[in-house]
């Protein structure tokens, strides 16, 4: 989710006209309008027609229009099944996959629930080259199987190709919220920010991974965040450039340029002490749910798409309405507010850098003068420590990347696609990513793996 499109949760309710419009909907529920290619279903194959505030499955009708065909009649079954899919096992299983979870002890702790996708009918992953994704800010592991076809889902075109993929989980989010200590009622629980995710989460995550698979090396891709964690995780630990043969980084955050507002942009040069009281100590974006049932699909969608237009000015061209009916509502996951306010320190200084606990003196005054830099130099990230070769791709139109600045701290070998017209989601969802990314980047792992053609795919 990626840094962009998941600060909707903190600024949601400056978007007042959507209040406005929510009110309407509550006093005067009316049906709503869903895209063209979900009104094509039929009684057989029913698609949710809901109301305004209620999308919850027990309350979906059907509706009984004709399908053109019997393509139209799949690929309405497969949307009506993760519009209603309450997890990453129904998500996968309705596109014909099979899911097993694991779970990774980190070394302060936590326990963070992983994905393994496989193909059914597949007895045998040894030698397999594995592929790990991770997610974005605000997301879980669910992202990457979201797409409105099969084909447009990486990690099932990677399964396809003779990949063993693997989807990690940040602490923190839907999937990882269990601590051998801490509860997550308890503000402990939710102390971290982008240094945890290098320390442990990311390492912890891929030694898990070759140790179940008894492989030497994976490759590693990060949406957004996920690179940013990548970018982190490498620079701080040198021997995991060992174990990462490939790392490829879509939408990949590093030092974003900033918002697109005035308002929202004065919380990057903020005391974290503000932030905090603002909008406390533990989980941002906790209710998502919530507001997803009470808004109803197409006011949610809106809702999501106005955000981004408020904070970044993204037009969300490039994206079908049906991808965002699909994805929209499975795509925020809880992290901590910690994380946030790390993210606004990194917009603020334009660096790199490790979270900044207020300095040594940890005096207010330091931020109200505009001195902290003075003060206090937080540790950057080492990024020029990175070994690892890398395929990054990324949208022009995408402001929270600043490309210039992210060759000017890696030095390790790259290559650098930059998409005409993409924004952040773009990489993932755009009409046309299958060609535009994801052939790009079978490509490069095919030379980093040592695969040399299709033919060492899963044999049915």
């Amino acid at each position: 989710m990626t840094f962009g499109i998941h600060l909707l949760g903190i600024f949601i309710l400056l978007v007042l006209k959507v209040f406005v419009g929510i009110c309407f909907k509550l006093i005067h529920p009316q049906q709503i309008v869903l895209p063209r290619e979900i009104r094509k279903c039929n009684k057989t194959n029913a698609l949710p027609c809901v109301r305004s505030g209620t999308s919850s499955p027990k309350e979906f009708k059907e509706t009984e229009l004709d399908l053109l065909d019997s393509e139209s009649n799949v690929k309405c079954e497969l949307v009506s099944k993760i519009i209603m899919a309450k997890d990453i096992t129904d998500i996968v299983h309705a596109h014909g996959y099979l899911v097993h979870e694991h779970v990774v002890r980190t070394r302060d702790g936590y326990l963070l629930s992983i994905h393994h996708i496989l193909k059914k009918g597949a007895s045998d992953f040894v030698n397999r080259p594995v592929v790990y994704l991770h997610h974005g800010l605000l997301t879980n592991s669910e992202l990457f199987v979201l797409g409105d076809t099969t084909s447009r889902c990486l990690p099932f075109r990677l399964i396809d190709e003779g990949y063993d993929v693997w989807l990690g989980n940040n602490r923190g989010n839907k999937y990882s919220q269990k601590h051998l200590k801490y509860s997550t009622k308890d503000n402990r629980f939710w102390d971290f920010s982008l240094d945890e995710f290098a320390i442990f989460d990311i390492p912890d995550t891929i030694d898990y991974i070759l140790k179940i698979t008894k492989q030497n090396e994976l490759s590693y891709i990060g949406f957004s965040q996920g690179s940013s964690q990548a970018f982190a995780a490498l620079s701080l630990n040198p021997d995991l450039n060992s174990k990462v043969n490939l790392f490829v980084g879509l939408s990949p955050a590093m030092i974003p340029k900033g918002l697109n507002n005035e308002i929202c942009s004065y919380f990057t040069s903020s005391a974290p002490s503000m932030l905090f009281k603002l909008f406390g100590e533990r989980s941002i974006v906790p209710s998502v749910v919530f507001w997803q049932r009470l808004f109803g699909p197409q006011l949610y969608e809106k809702v999501v798409d106005a955000s981004l237009s408020f904070l970044f000015n993204w037009h969300i061209k490039n994206i079908s309405t049906l991808q965002k009916f699909i994805g929209y509502p499975h795509m925020f996951s809880p992290t901590s507010v910690k994380l946030v306010v790390h993210w606004f320190q990194i917009i603020g200084s334009s660096r790199f850098q490790m979270y900044d606990e207020c300095g040594c003196s940890g005096s207010k005054l330091v931020y109200v003068s505009g001195a902290a830099e003075k003060a206090n130099r937080v540790a950057p990230f080492p990024t020029r420590n990175i070994t690892t070769p890398m395929l990054l791709i990324f949208g022009q139109s995408d402001m929270l990347i600043d490309m210039d600045k992210l060759r000017a701290q890696v030095i390790a070998p790259m290559e650098v696609i930059n998409v005409p017209g993409y924004e952040h989601m773009d990489t993932l969802w755009a009409r046309d990513v299958e060609s535009t990314v994801f052939d790009k980047v079978i490509k490069k792992l095919e030379i980093y793996t040592n695969k040399i053609s299709k033919k060492r795919a899963i044999n049915l």
